[in-house]
């Protein structure tokens, strides 16, 4: 029986393989129908109960069931789609899913267009690999396409597949060799994914891995195949494995953050409340002050979700709005923006995001966009930030400017007042501002914003069951250290369930020395 540390060593282990994949865009991902349009709990039979007729595939049946499913998402989009879209590109998926949901939730959303193929048309593939010129989705069993129509001689060539030496079991042994792939959906117990783990998972050149929803966290390794059973929902896995973010815990430590057992549950990468509400942190960047310009990669930045829509976004500095509209619908805008102080890696993107934003609302006919800032951060926003935009627009008409004033009432970011916001003051070279994140009058979230080491901030933020926190290296008086930030954490006697940092800069600046 291997140790509790032992085996969030081993879960850490396996996380950090997959987020270097994920960030060299060389991860390839299968999806089962556990992540799928099929009523659940589903398993892979029911797409055959589902959609077979006698002896043929109706077609009208599979296109039902998927159009039923979008029917019922409405405006509530489909979580697990959406935390698969922040793990970034994936140019290989296989699945045993006949629906499009992929392509529509996931692909559709981040502007991709790519080719739906079957497992008898590997050959199309296996002729180009690796150098793919467009993403591609290995329907295992075919979808309601043409050019990829599901059959019932494909689902017995599927099924045939693991016993067989033919041409596409030759690609799919030197695919699991040269890349590693990550198992999502997927009962391992099942037949026909035990019969592919076996042939091509277990005893290959690279690690492959398949999540699996389990009370207890537990590694099971088989050969080259790691199962991890895990006790988080995919949008939690998905913050862990984001290569954007950054947990406080290096790839050593011994402890991976632990759900809370109360009436808010807070899990890494987000809330999760009891009940159908799902609160989620989207991170869109976690960039300082000249990344953006030396690097391309986007600002510090993050979103508040509930029920997979947006209801905060906090910062808009450079490059946040391309990392925004890779990850949001634009119809899906946030209602309300924070922006912590007038810093251009904080507030560059604003008046550009006010702008668009307001003319969008106006003719769809909604109300304008909050906008949330401390009491000395209005006028630098107001009346400098925006002023490239006065000729146009007035900053009055953009935005309904609301000040969060650390010493007055929370302040209701959504018209049922669910969500309340008190903001606290930071320690930085400019007047900035973090803030309280209260559900349902419930602490729910603690966030510094910029700010160097302050004893009286952190003791109110880490109040919060998540917290996020601006640290890098070097320290400064107006940027905590990583280890003033552990050394803190030590320290409290209640600890947060998950702490996060932010504003470190690019993955290449936060080493496990950093820890």
């Amino acid at each position: 029986m291997s140790s509790p540390g032992q085996v969030n060593q081993s879960l850490l282990a396996a996380l950090r393989v997959l987020r270097e994949a994920l960030k060299e865009e060389k991860l390839v991902l299968f999806l089962g129908e556990k992540i799928s349009a099929l009523p659940q709990p589903a398993s892979v039979g029911d797409w055959w109960t589902a959609v077979q007729d006698d002896s043929d595939i109706n077609v009208e049946k599979l296109r039902k069931l998927e159009d039923d499913y979008l029917e019922r998402l409405g405006d509530r989009p489909s979580s697990p789609h959406a935390a698969l879209r922040t793990l970034g590109r994936f140019p290989l998926i296989l699945t045993s899913n006949m629906d499009c949901l992929v392509e529509r939730l996931v692909w559709a959303p981040q502007g991709i267009v790519g080719e739906a193929i079957r497992i008898d048309q590997l050959s199309l593939l296996a002729s180009t690999w690796p150098t793919l010129h467009h993403d591609v989705i290995l329907k295992l069993f075919g979808d309601a396409s043409l050019h990829a129509r599901a059959t019932v001689e494909v689902k017995k060539r599927m099924e045939e597949l693991c016993a067989s030496d033919c041409e596409e079991t030759r690609f799919l042994e030197r695919l699991f060799n040269e890349r590693s792939v990550l198992f999502l959906g997927c009962d391992p117990n099942q037949p026909l994914y035990n019969s592919v783990l076996q042939r091509f998972a277990e005893n290959c050149k690279n690690r492959h891995f398949v999540v699996v929803p389990a009370p207890v966290r537990e590694v099971e390794v088989r050969g080259s195949l790691s199962l991890l059973h895990v006790d988080l929902a995919l949008p939690s896995l998905a913050q862990l494995l984001n290569p954007s973010v950054k947990p406080l815990e290096s790839p050593t430590d011994k402890n991976l953050p632990k759900a809370a057992k109360a009436d808010i549950d807070v899990t890494t990468g987000g809330v999760t409340t009891q009940g159908c509400d799902v609160i989620q942190l989207l991170c869109l960047g976690t960039g300082k002050g000249t990344t953006a310009v030396l690097t391309g990669e986007p600002s510090s930045s993050m979103v508040i979700l509930h029920n997979s829509r947006p209801v905060l976004l906090v910062d808009v500095g450079l490059g946040v709005t391309q990392s925004l509209l890779h990850s949001i619908n634009p119809e899906k805008f946030p209602d309300a923006i924070f922006v912590t102080h007038n810093h251009s890696d904080h507030a560059g993107e604003l008046p550009l995001v006010l702008g668009g934003t307001a003319q969008r609302r106006l003719l769809a006919g909604k109300p304008k966009v909050k906008l949330l800032c401390g009491p000395k951060v209005l006028e630098p926003l107001k009346v400098h930030r925006m002023d490239e935009m006065t000729s146009q627009l007035d900053p009055d008409d953009a935005a309904d400017w609301l000040i969060c004033d650390p010493d007055g009432d929370l302040v209701c970011l959504d018209d049922v007042n669910n969500f309340k916001l008190q903001a606290v003051e930071s320690q930085h070279d400019l007047p900035c501002y973090g803030f309280l994140l209260y559900y349902k009058d419930e602490l729910i979230l603690g966030f510094s914003a910029d700010s160097g080491f302050t004893t009286k901030l952190y003791d109110r933020i880490f109040e919060a069951p998540t917290v996020v926190v601006d640290g890098r290296t070097p320290s400064s008086r107006w940027h905590a250290s990583f280890n003033e930030i552990s050394t803190y954490l030590e320290s409290r006697e209640k600890k947060p369930g998950a702490v996060y940092v932010t504003g470190y800069g690019t993955a290449a600046e936060y080493t496990a020395e950093d820890a």
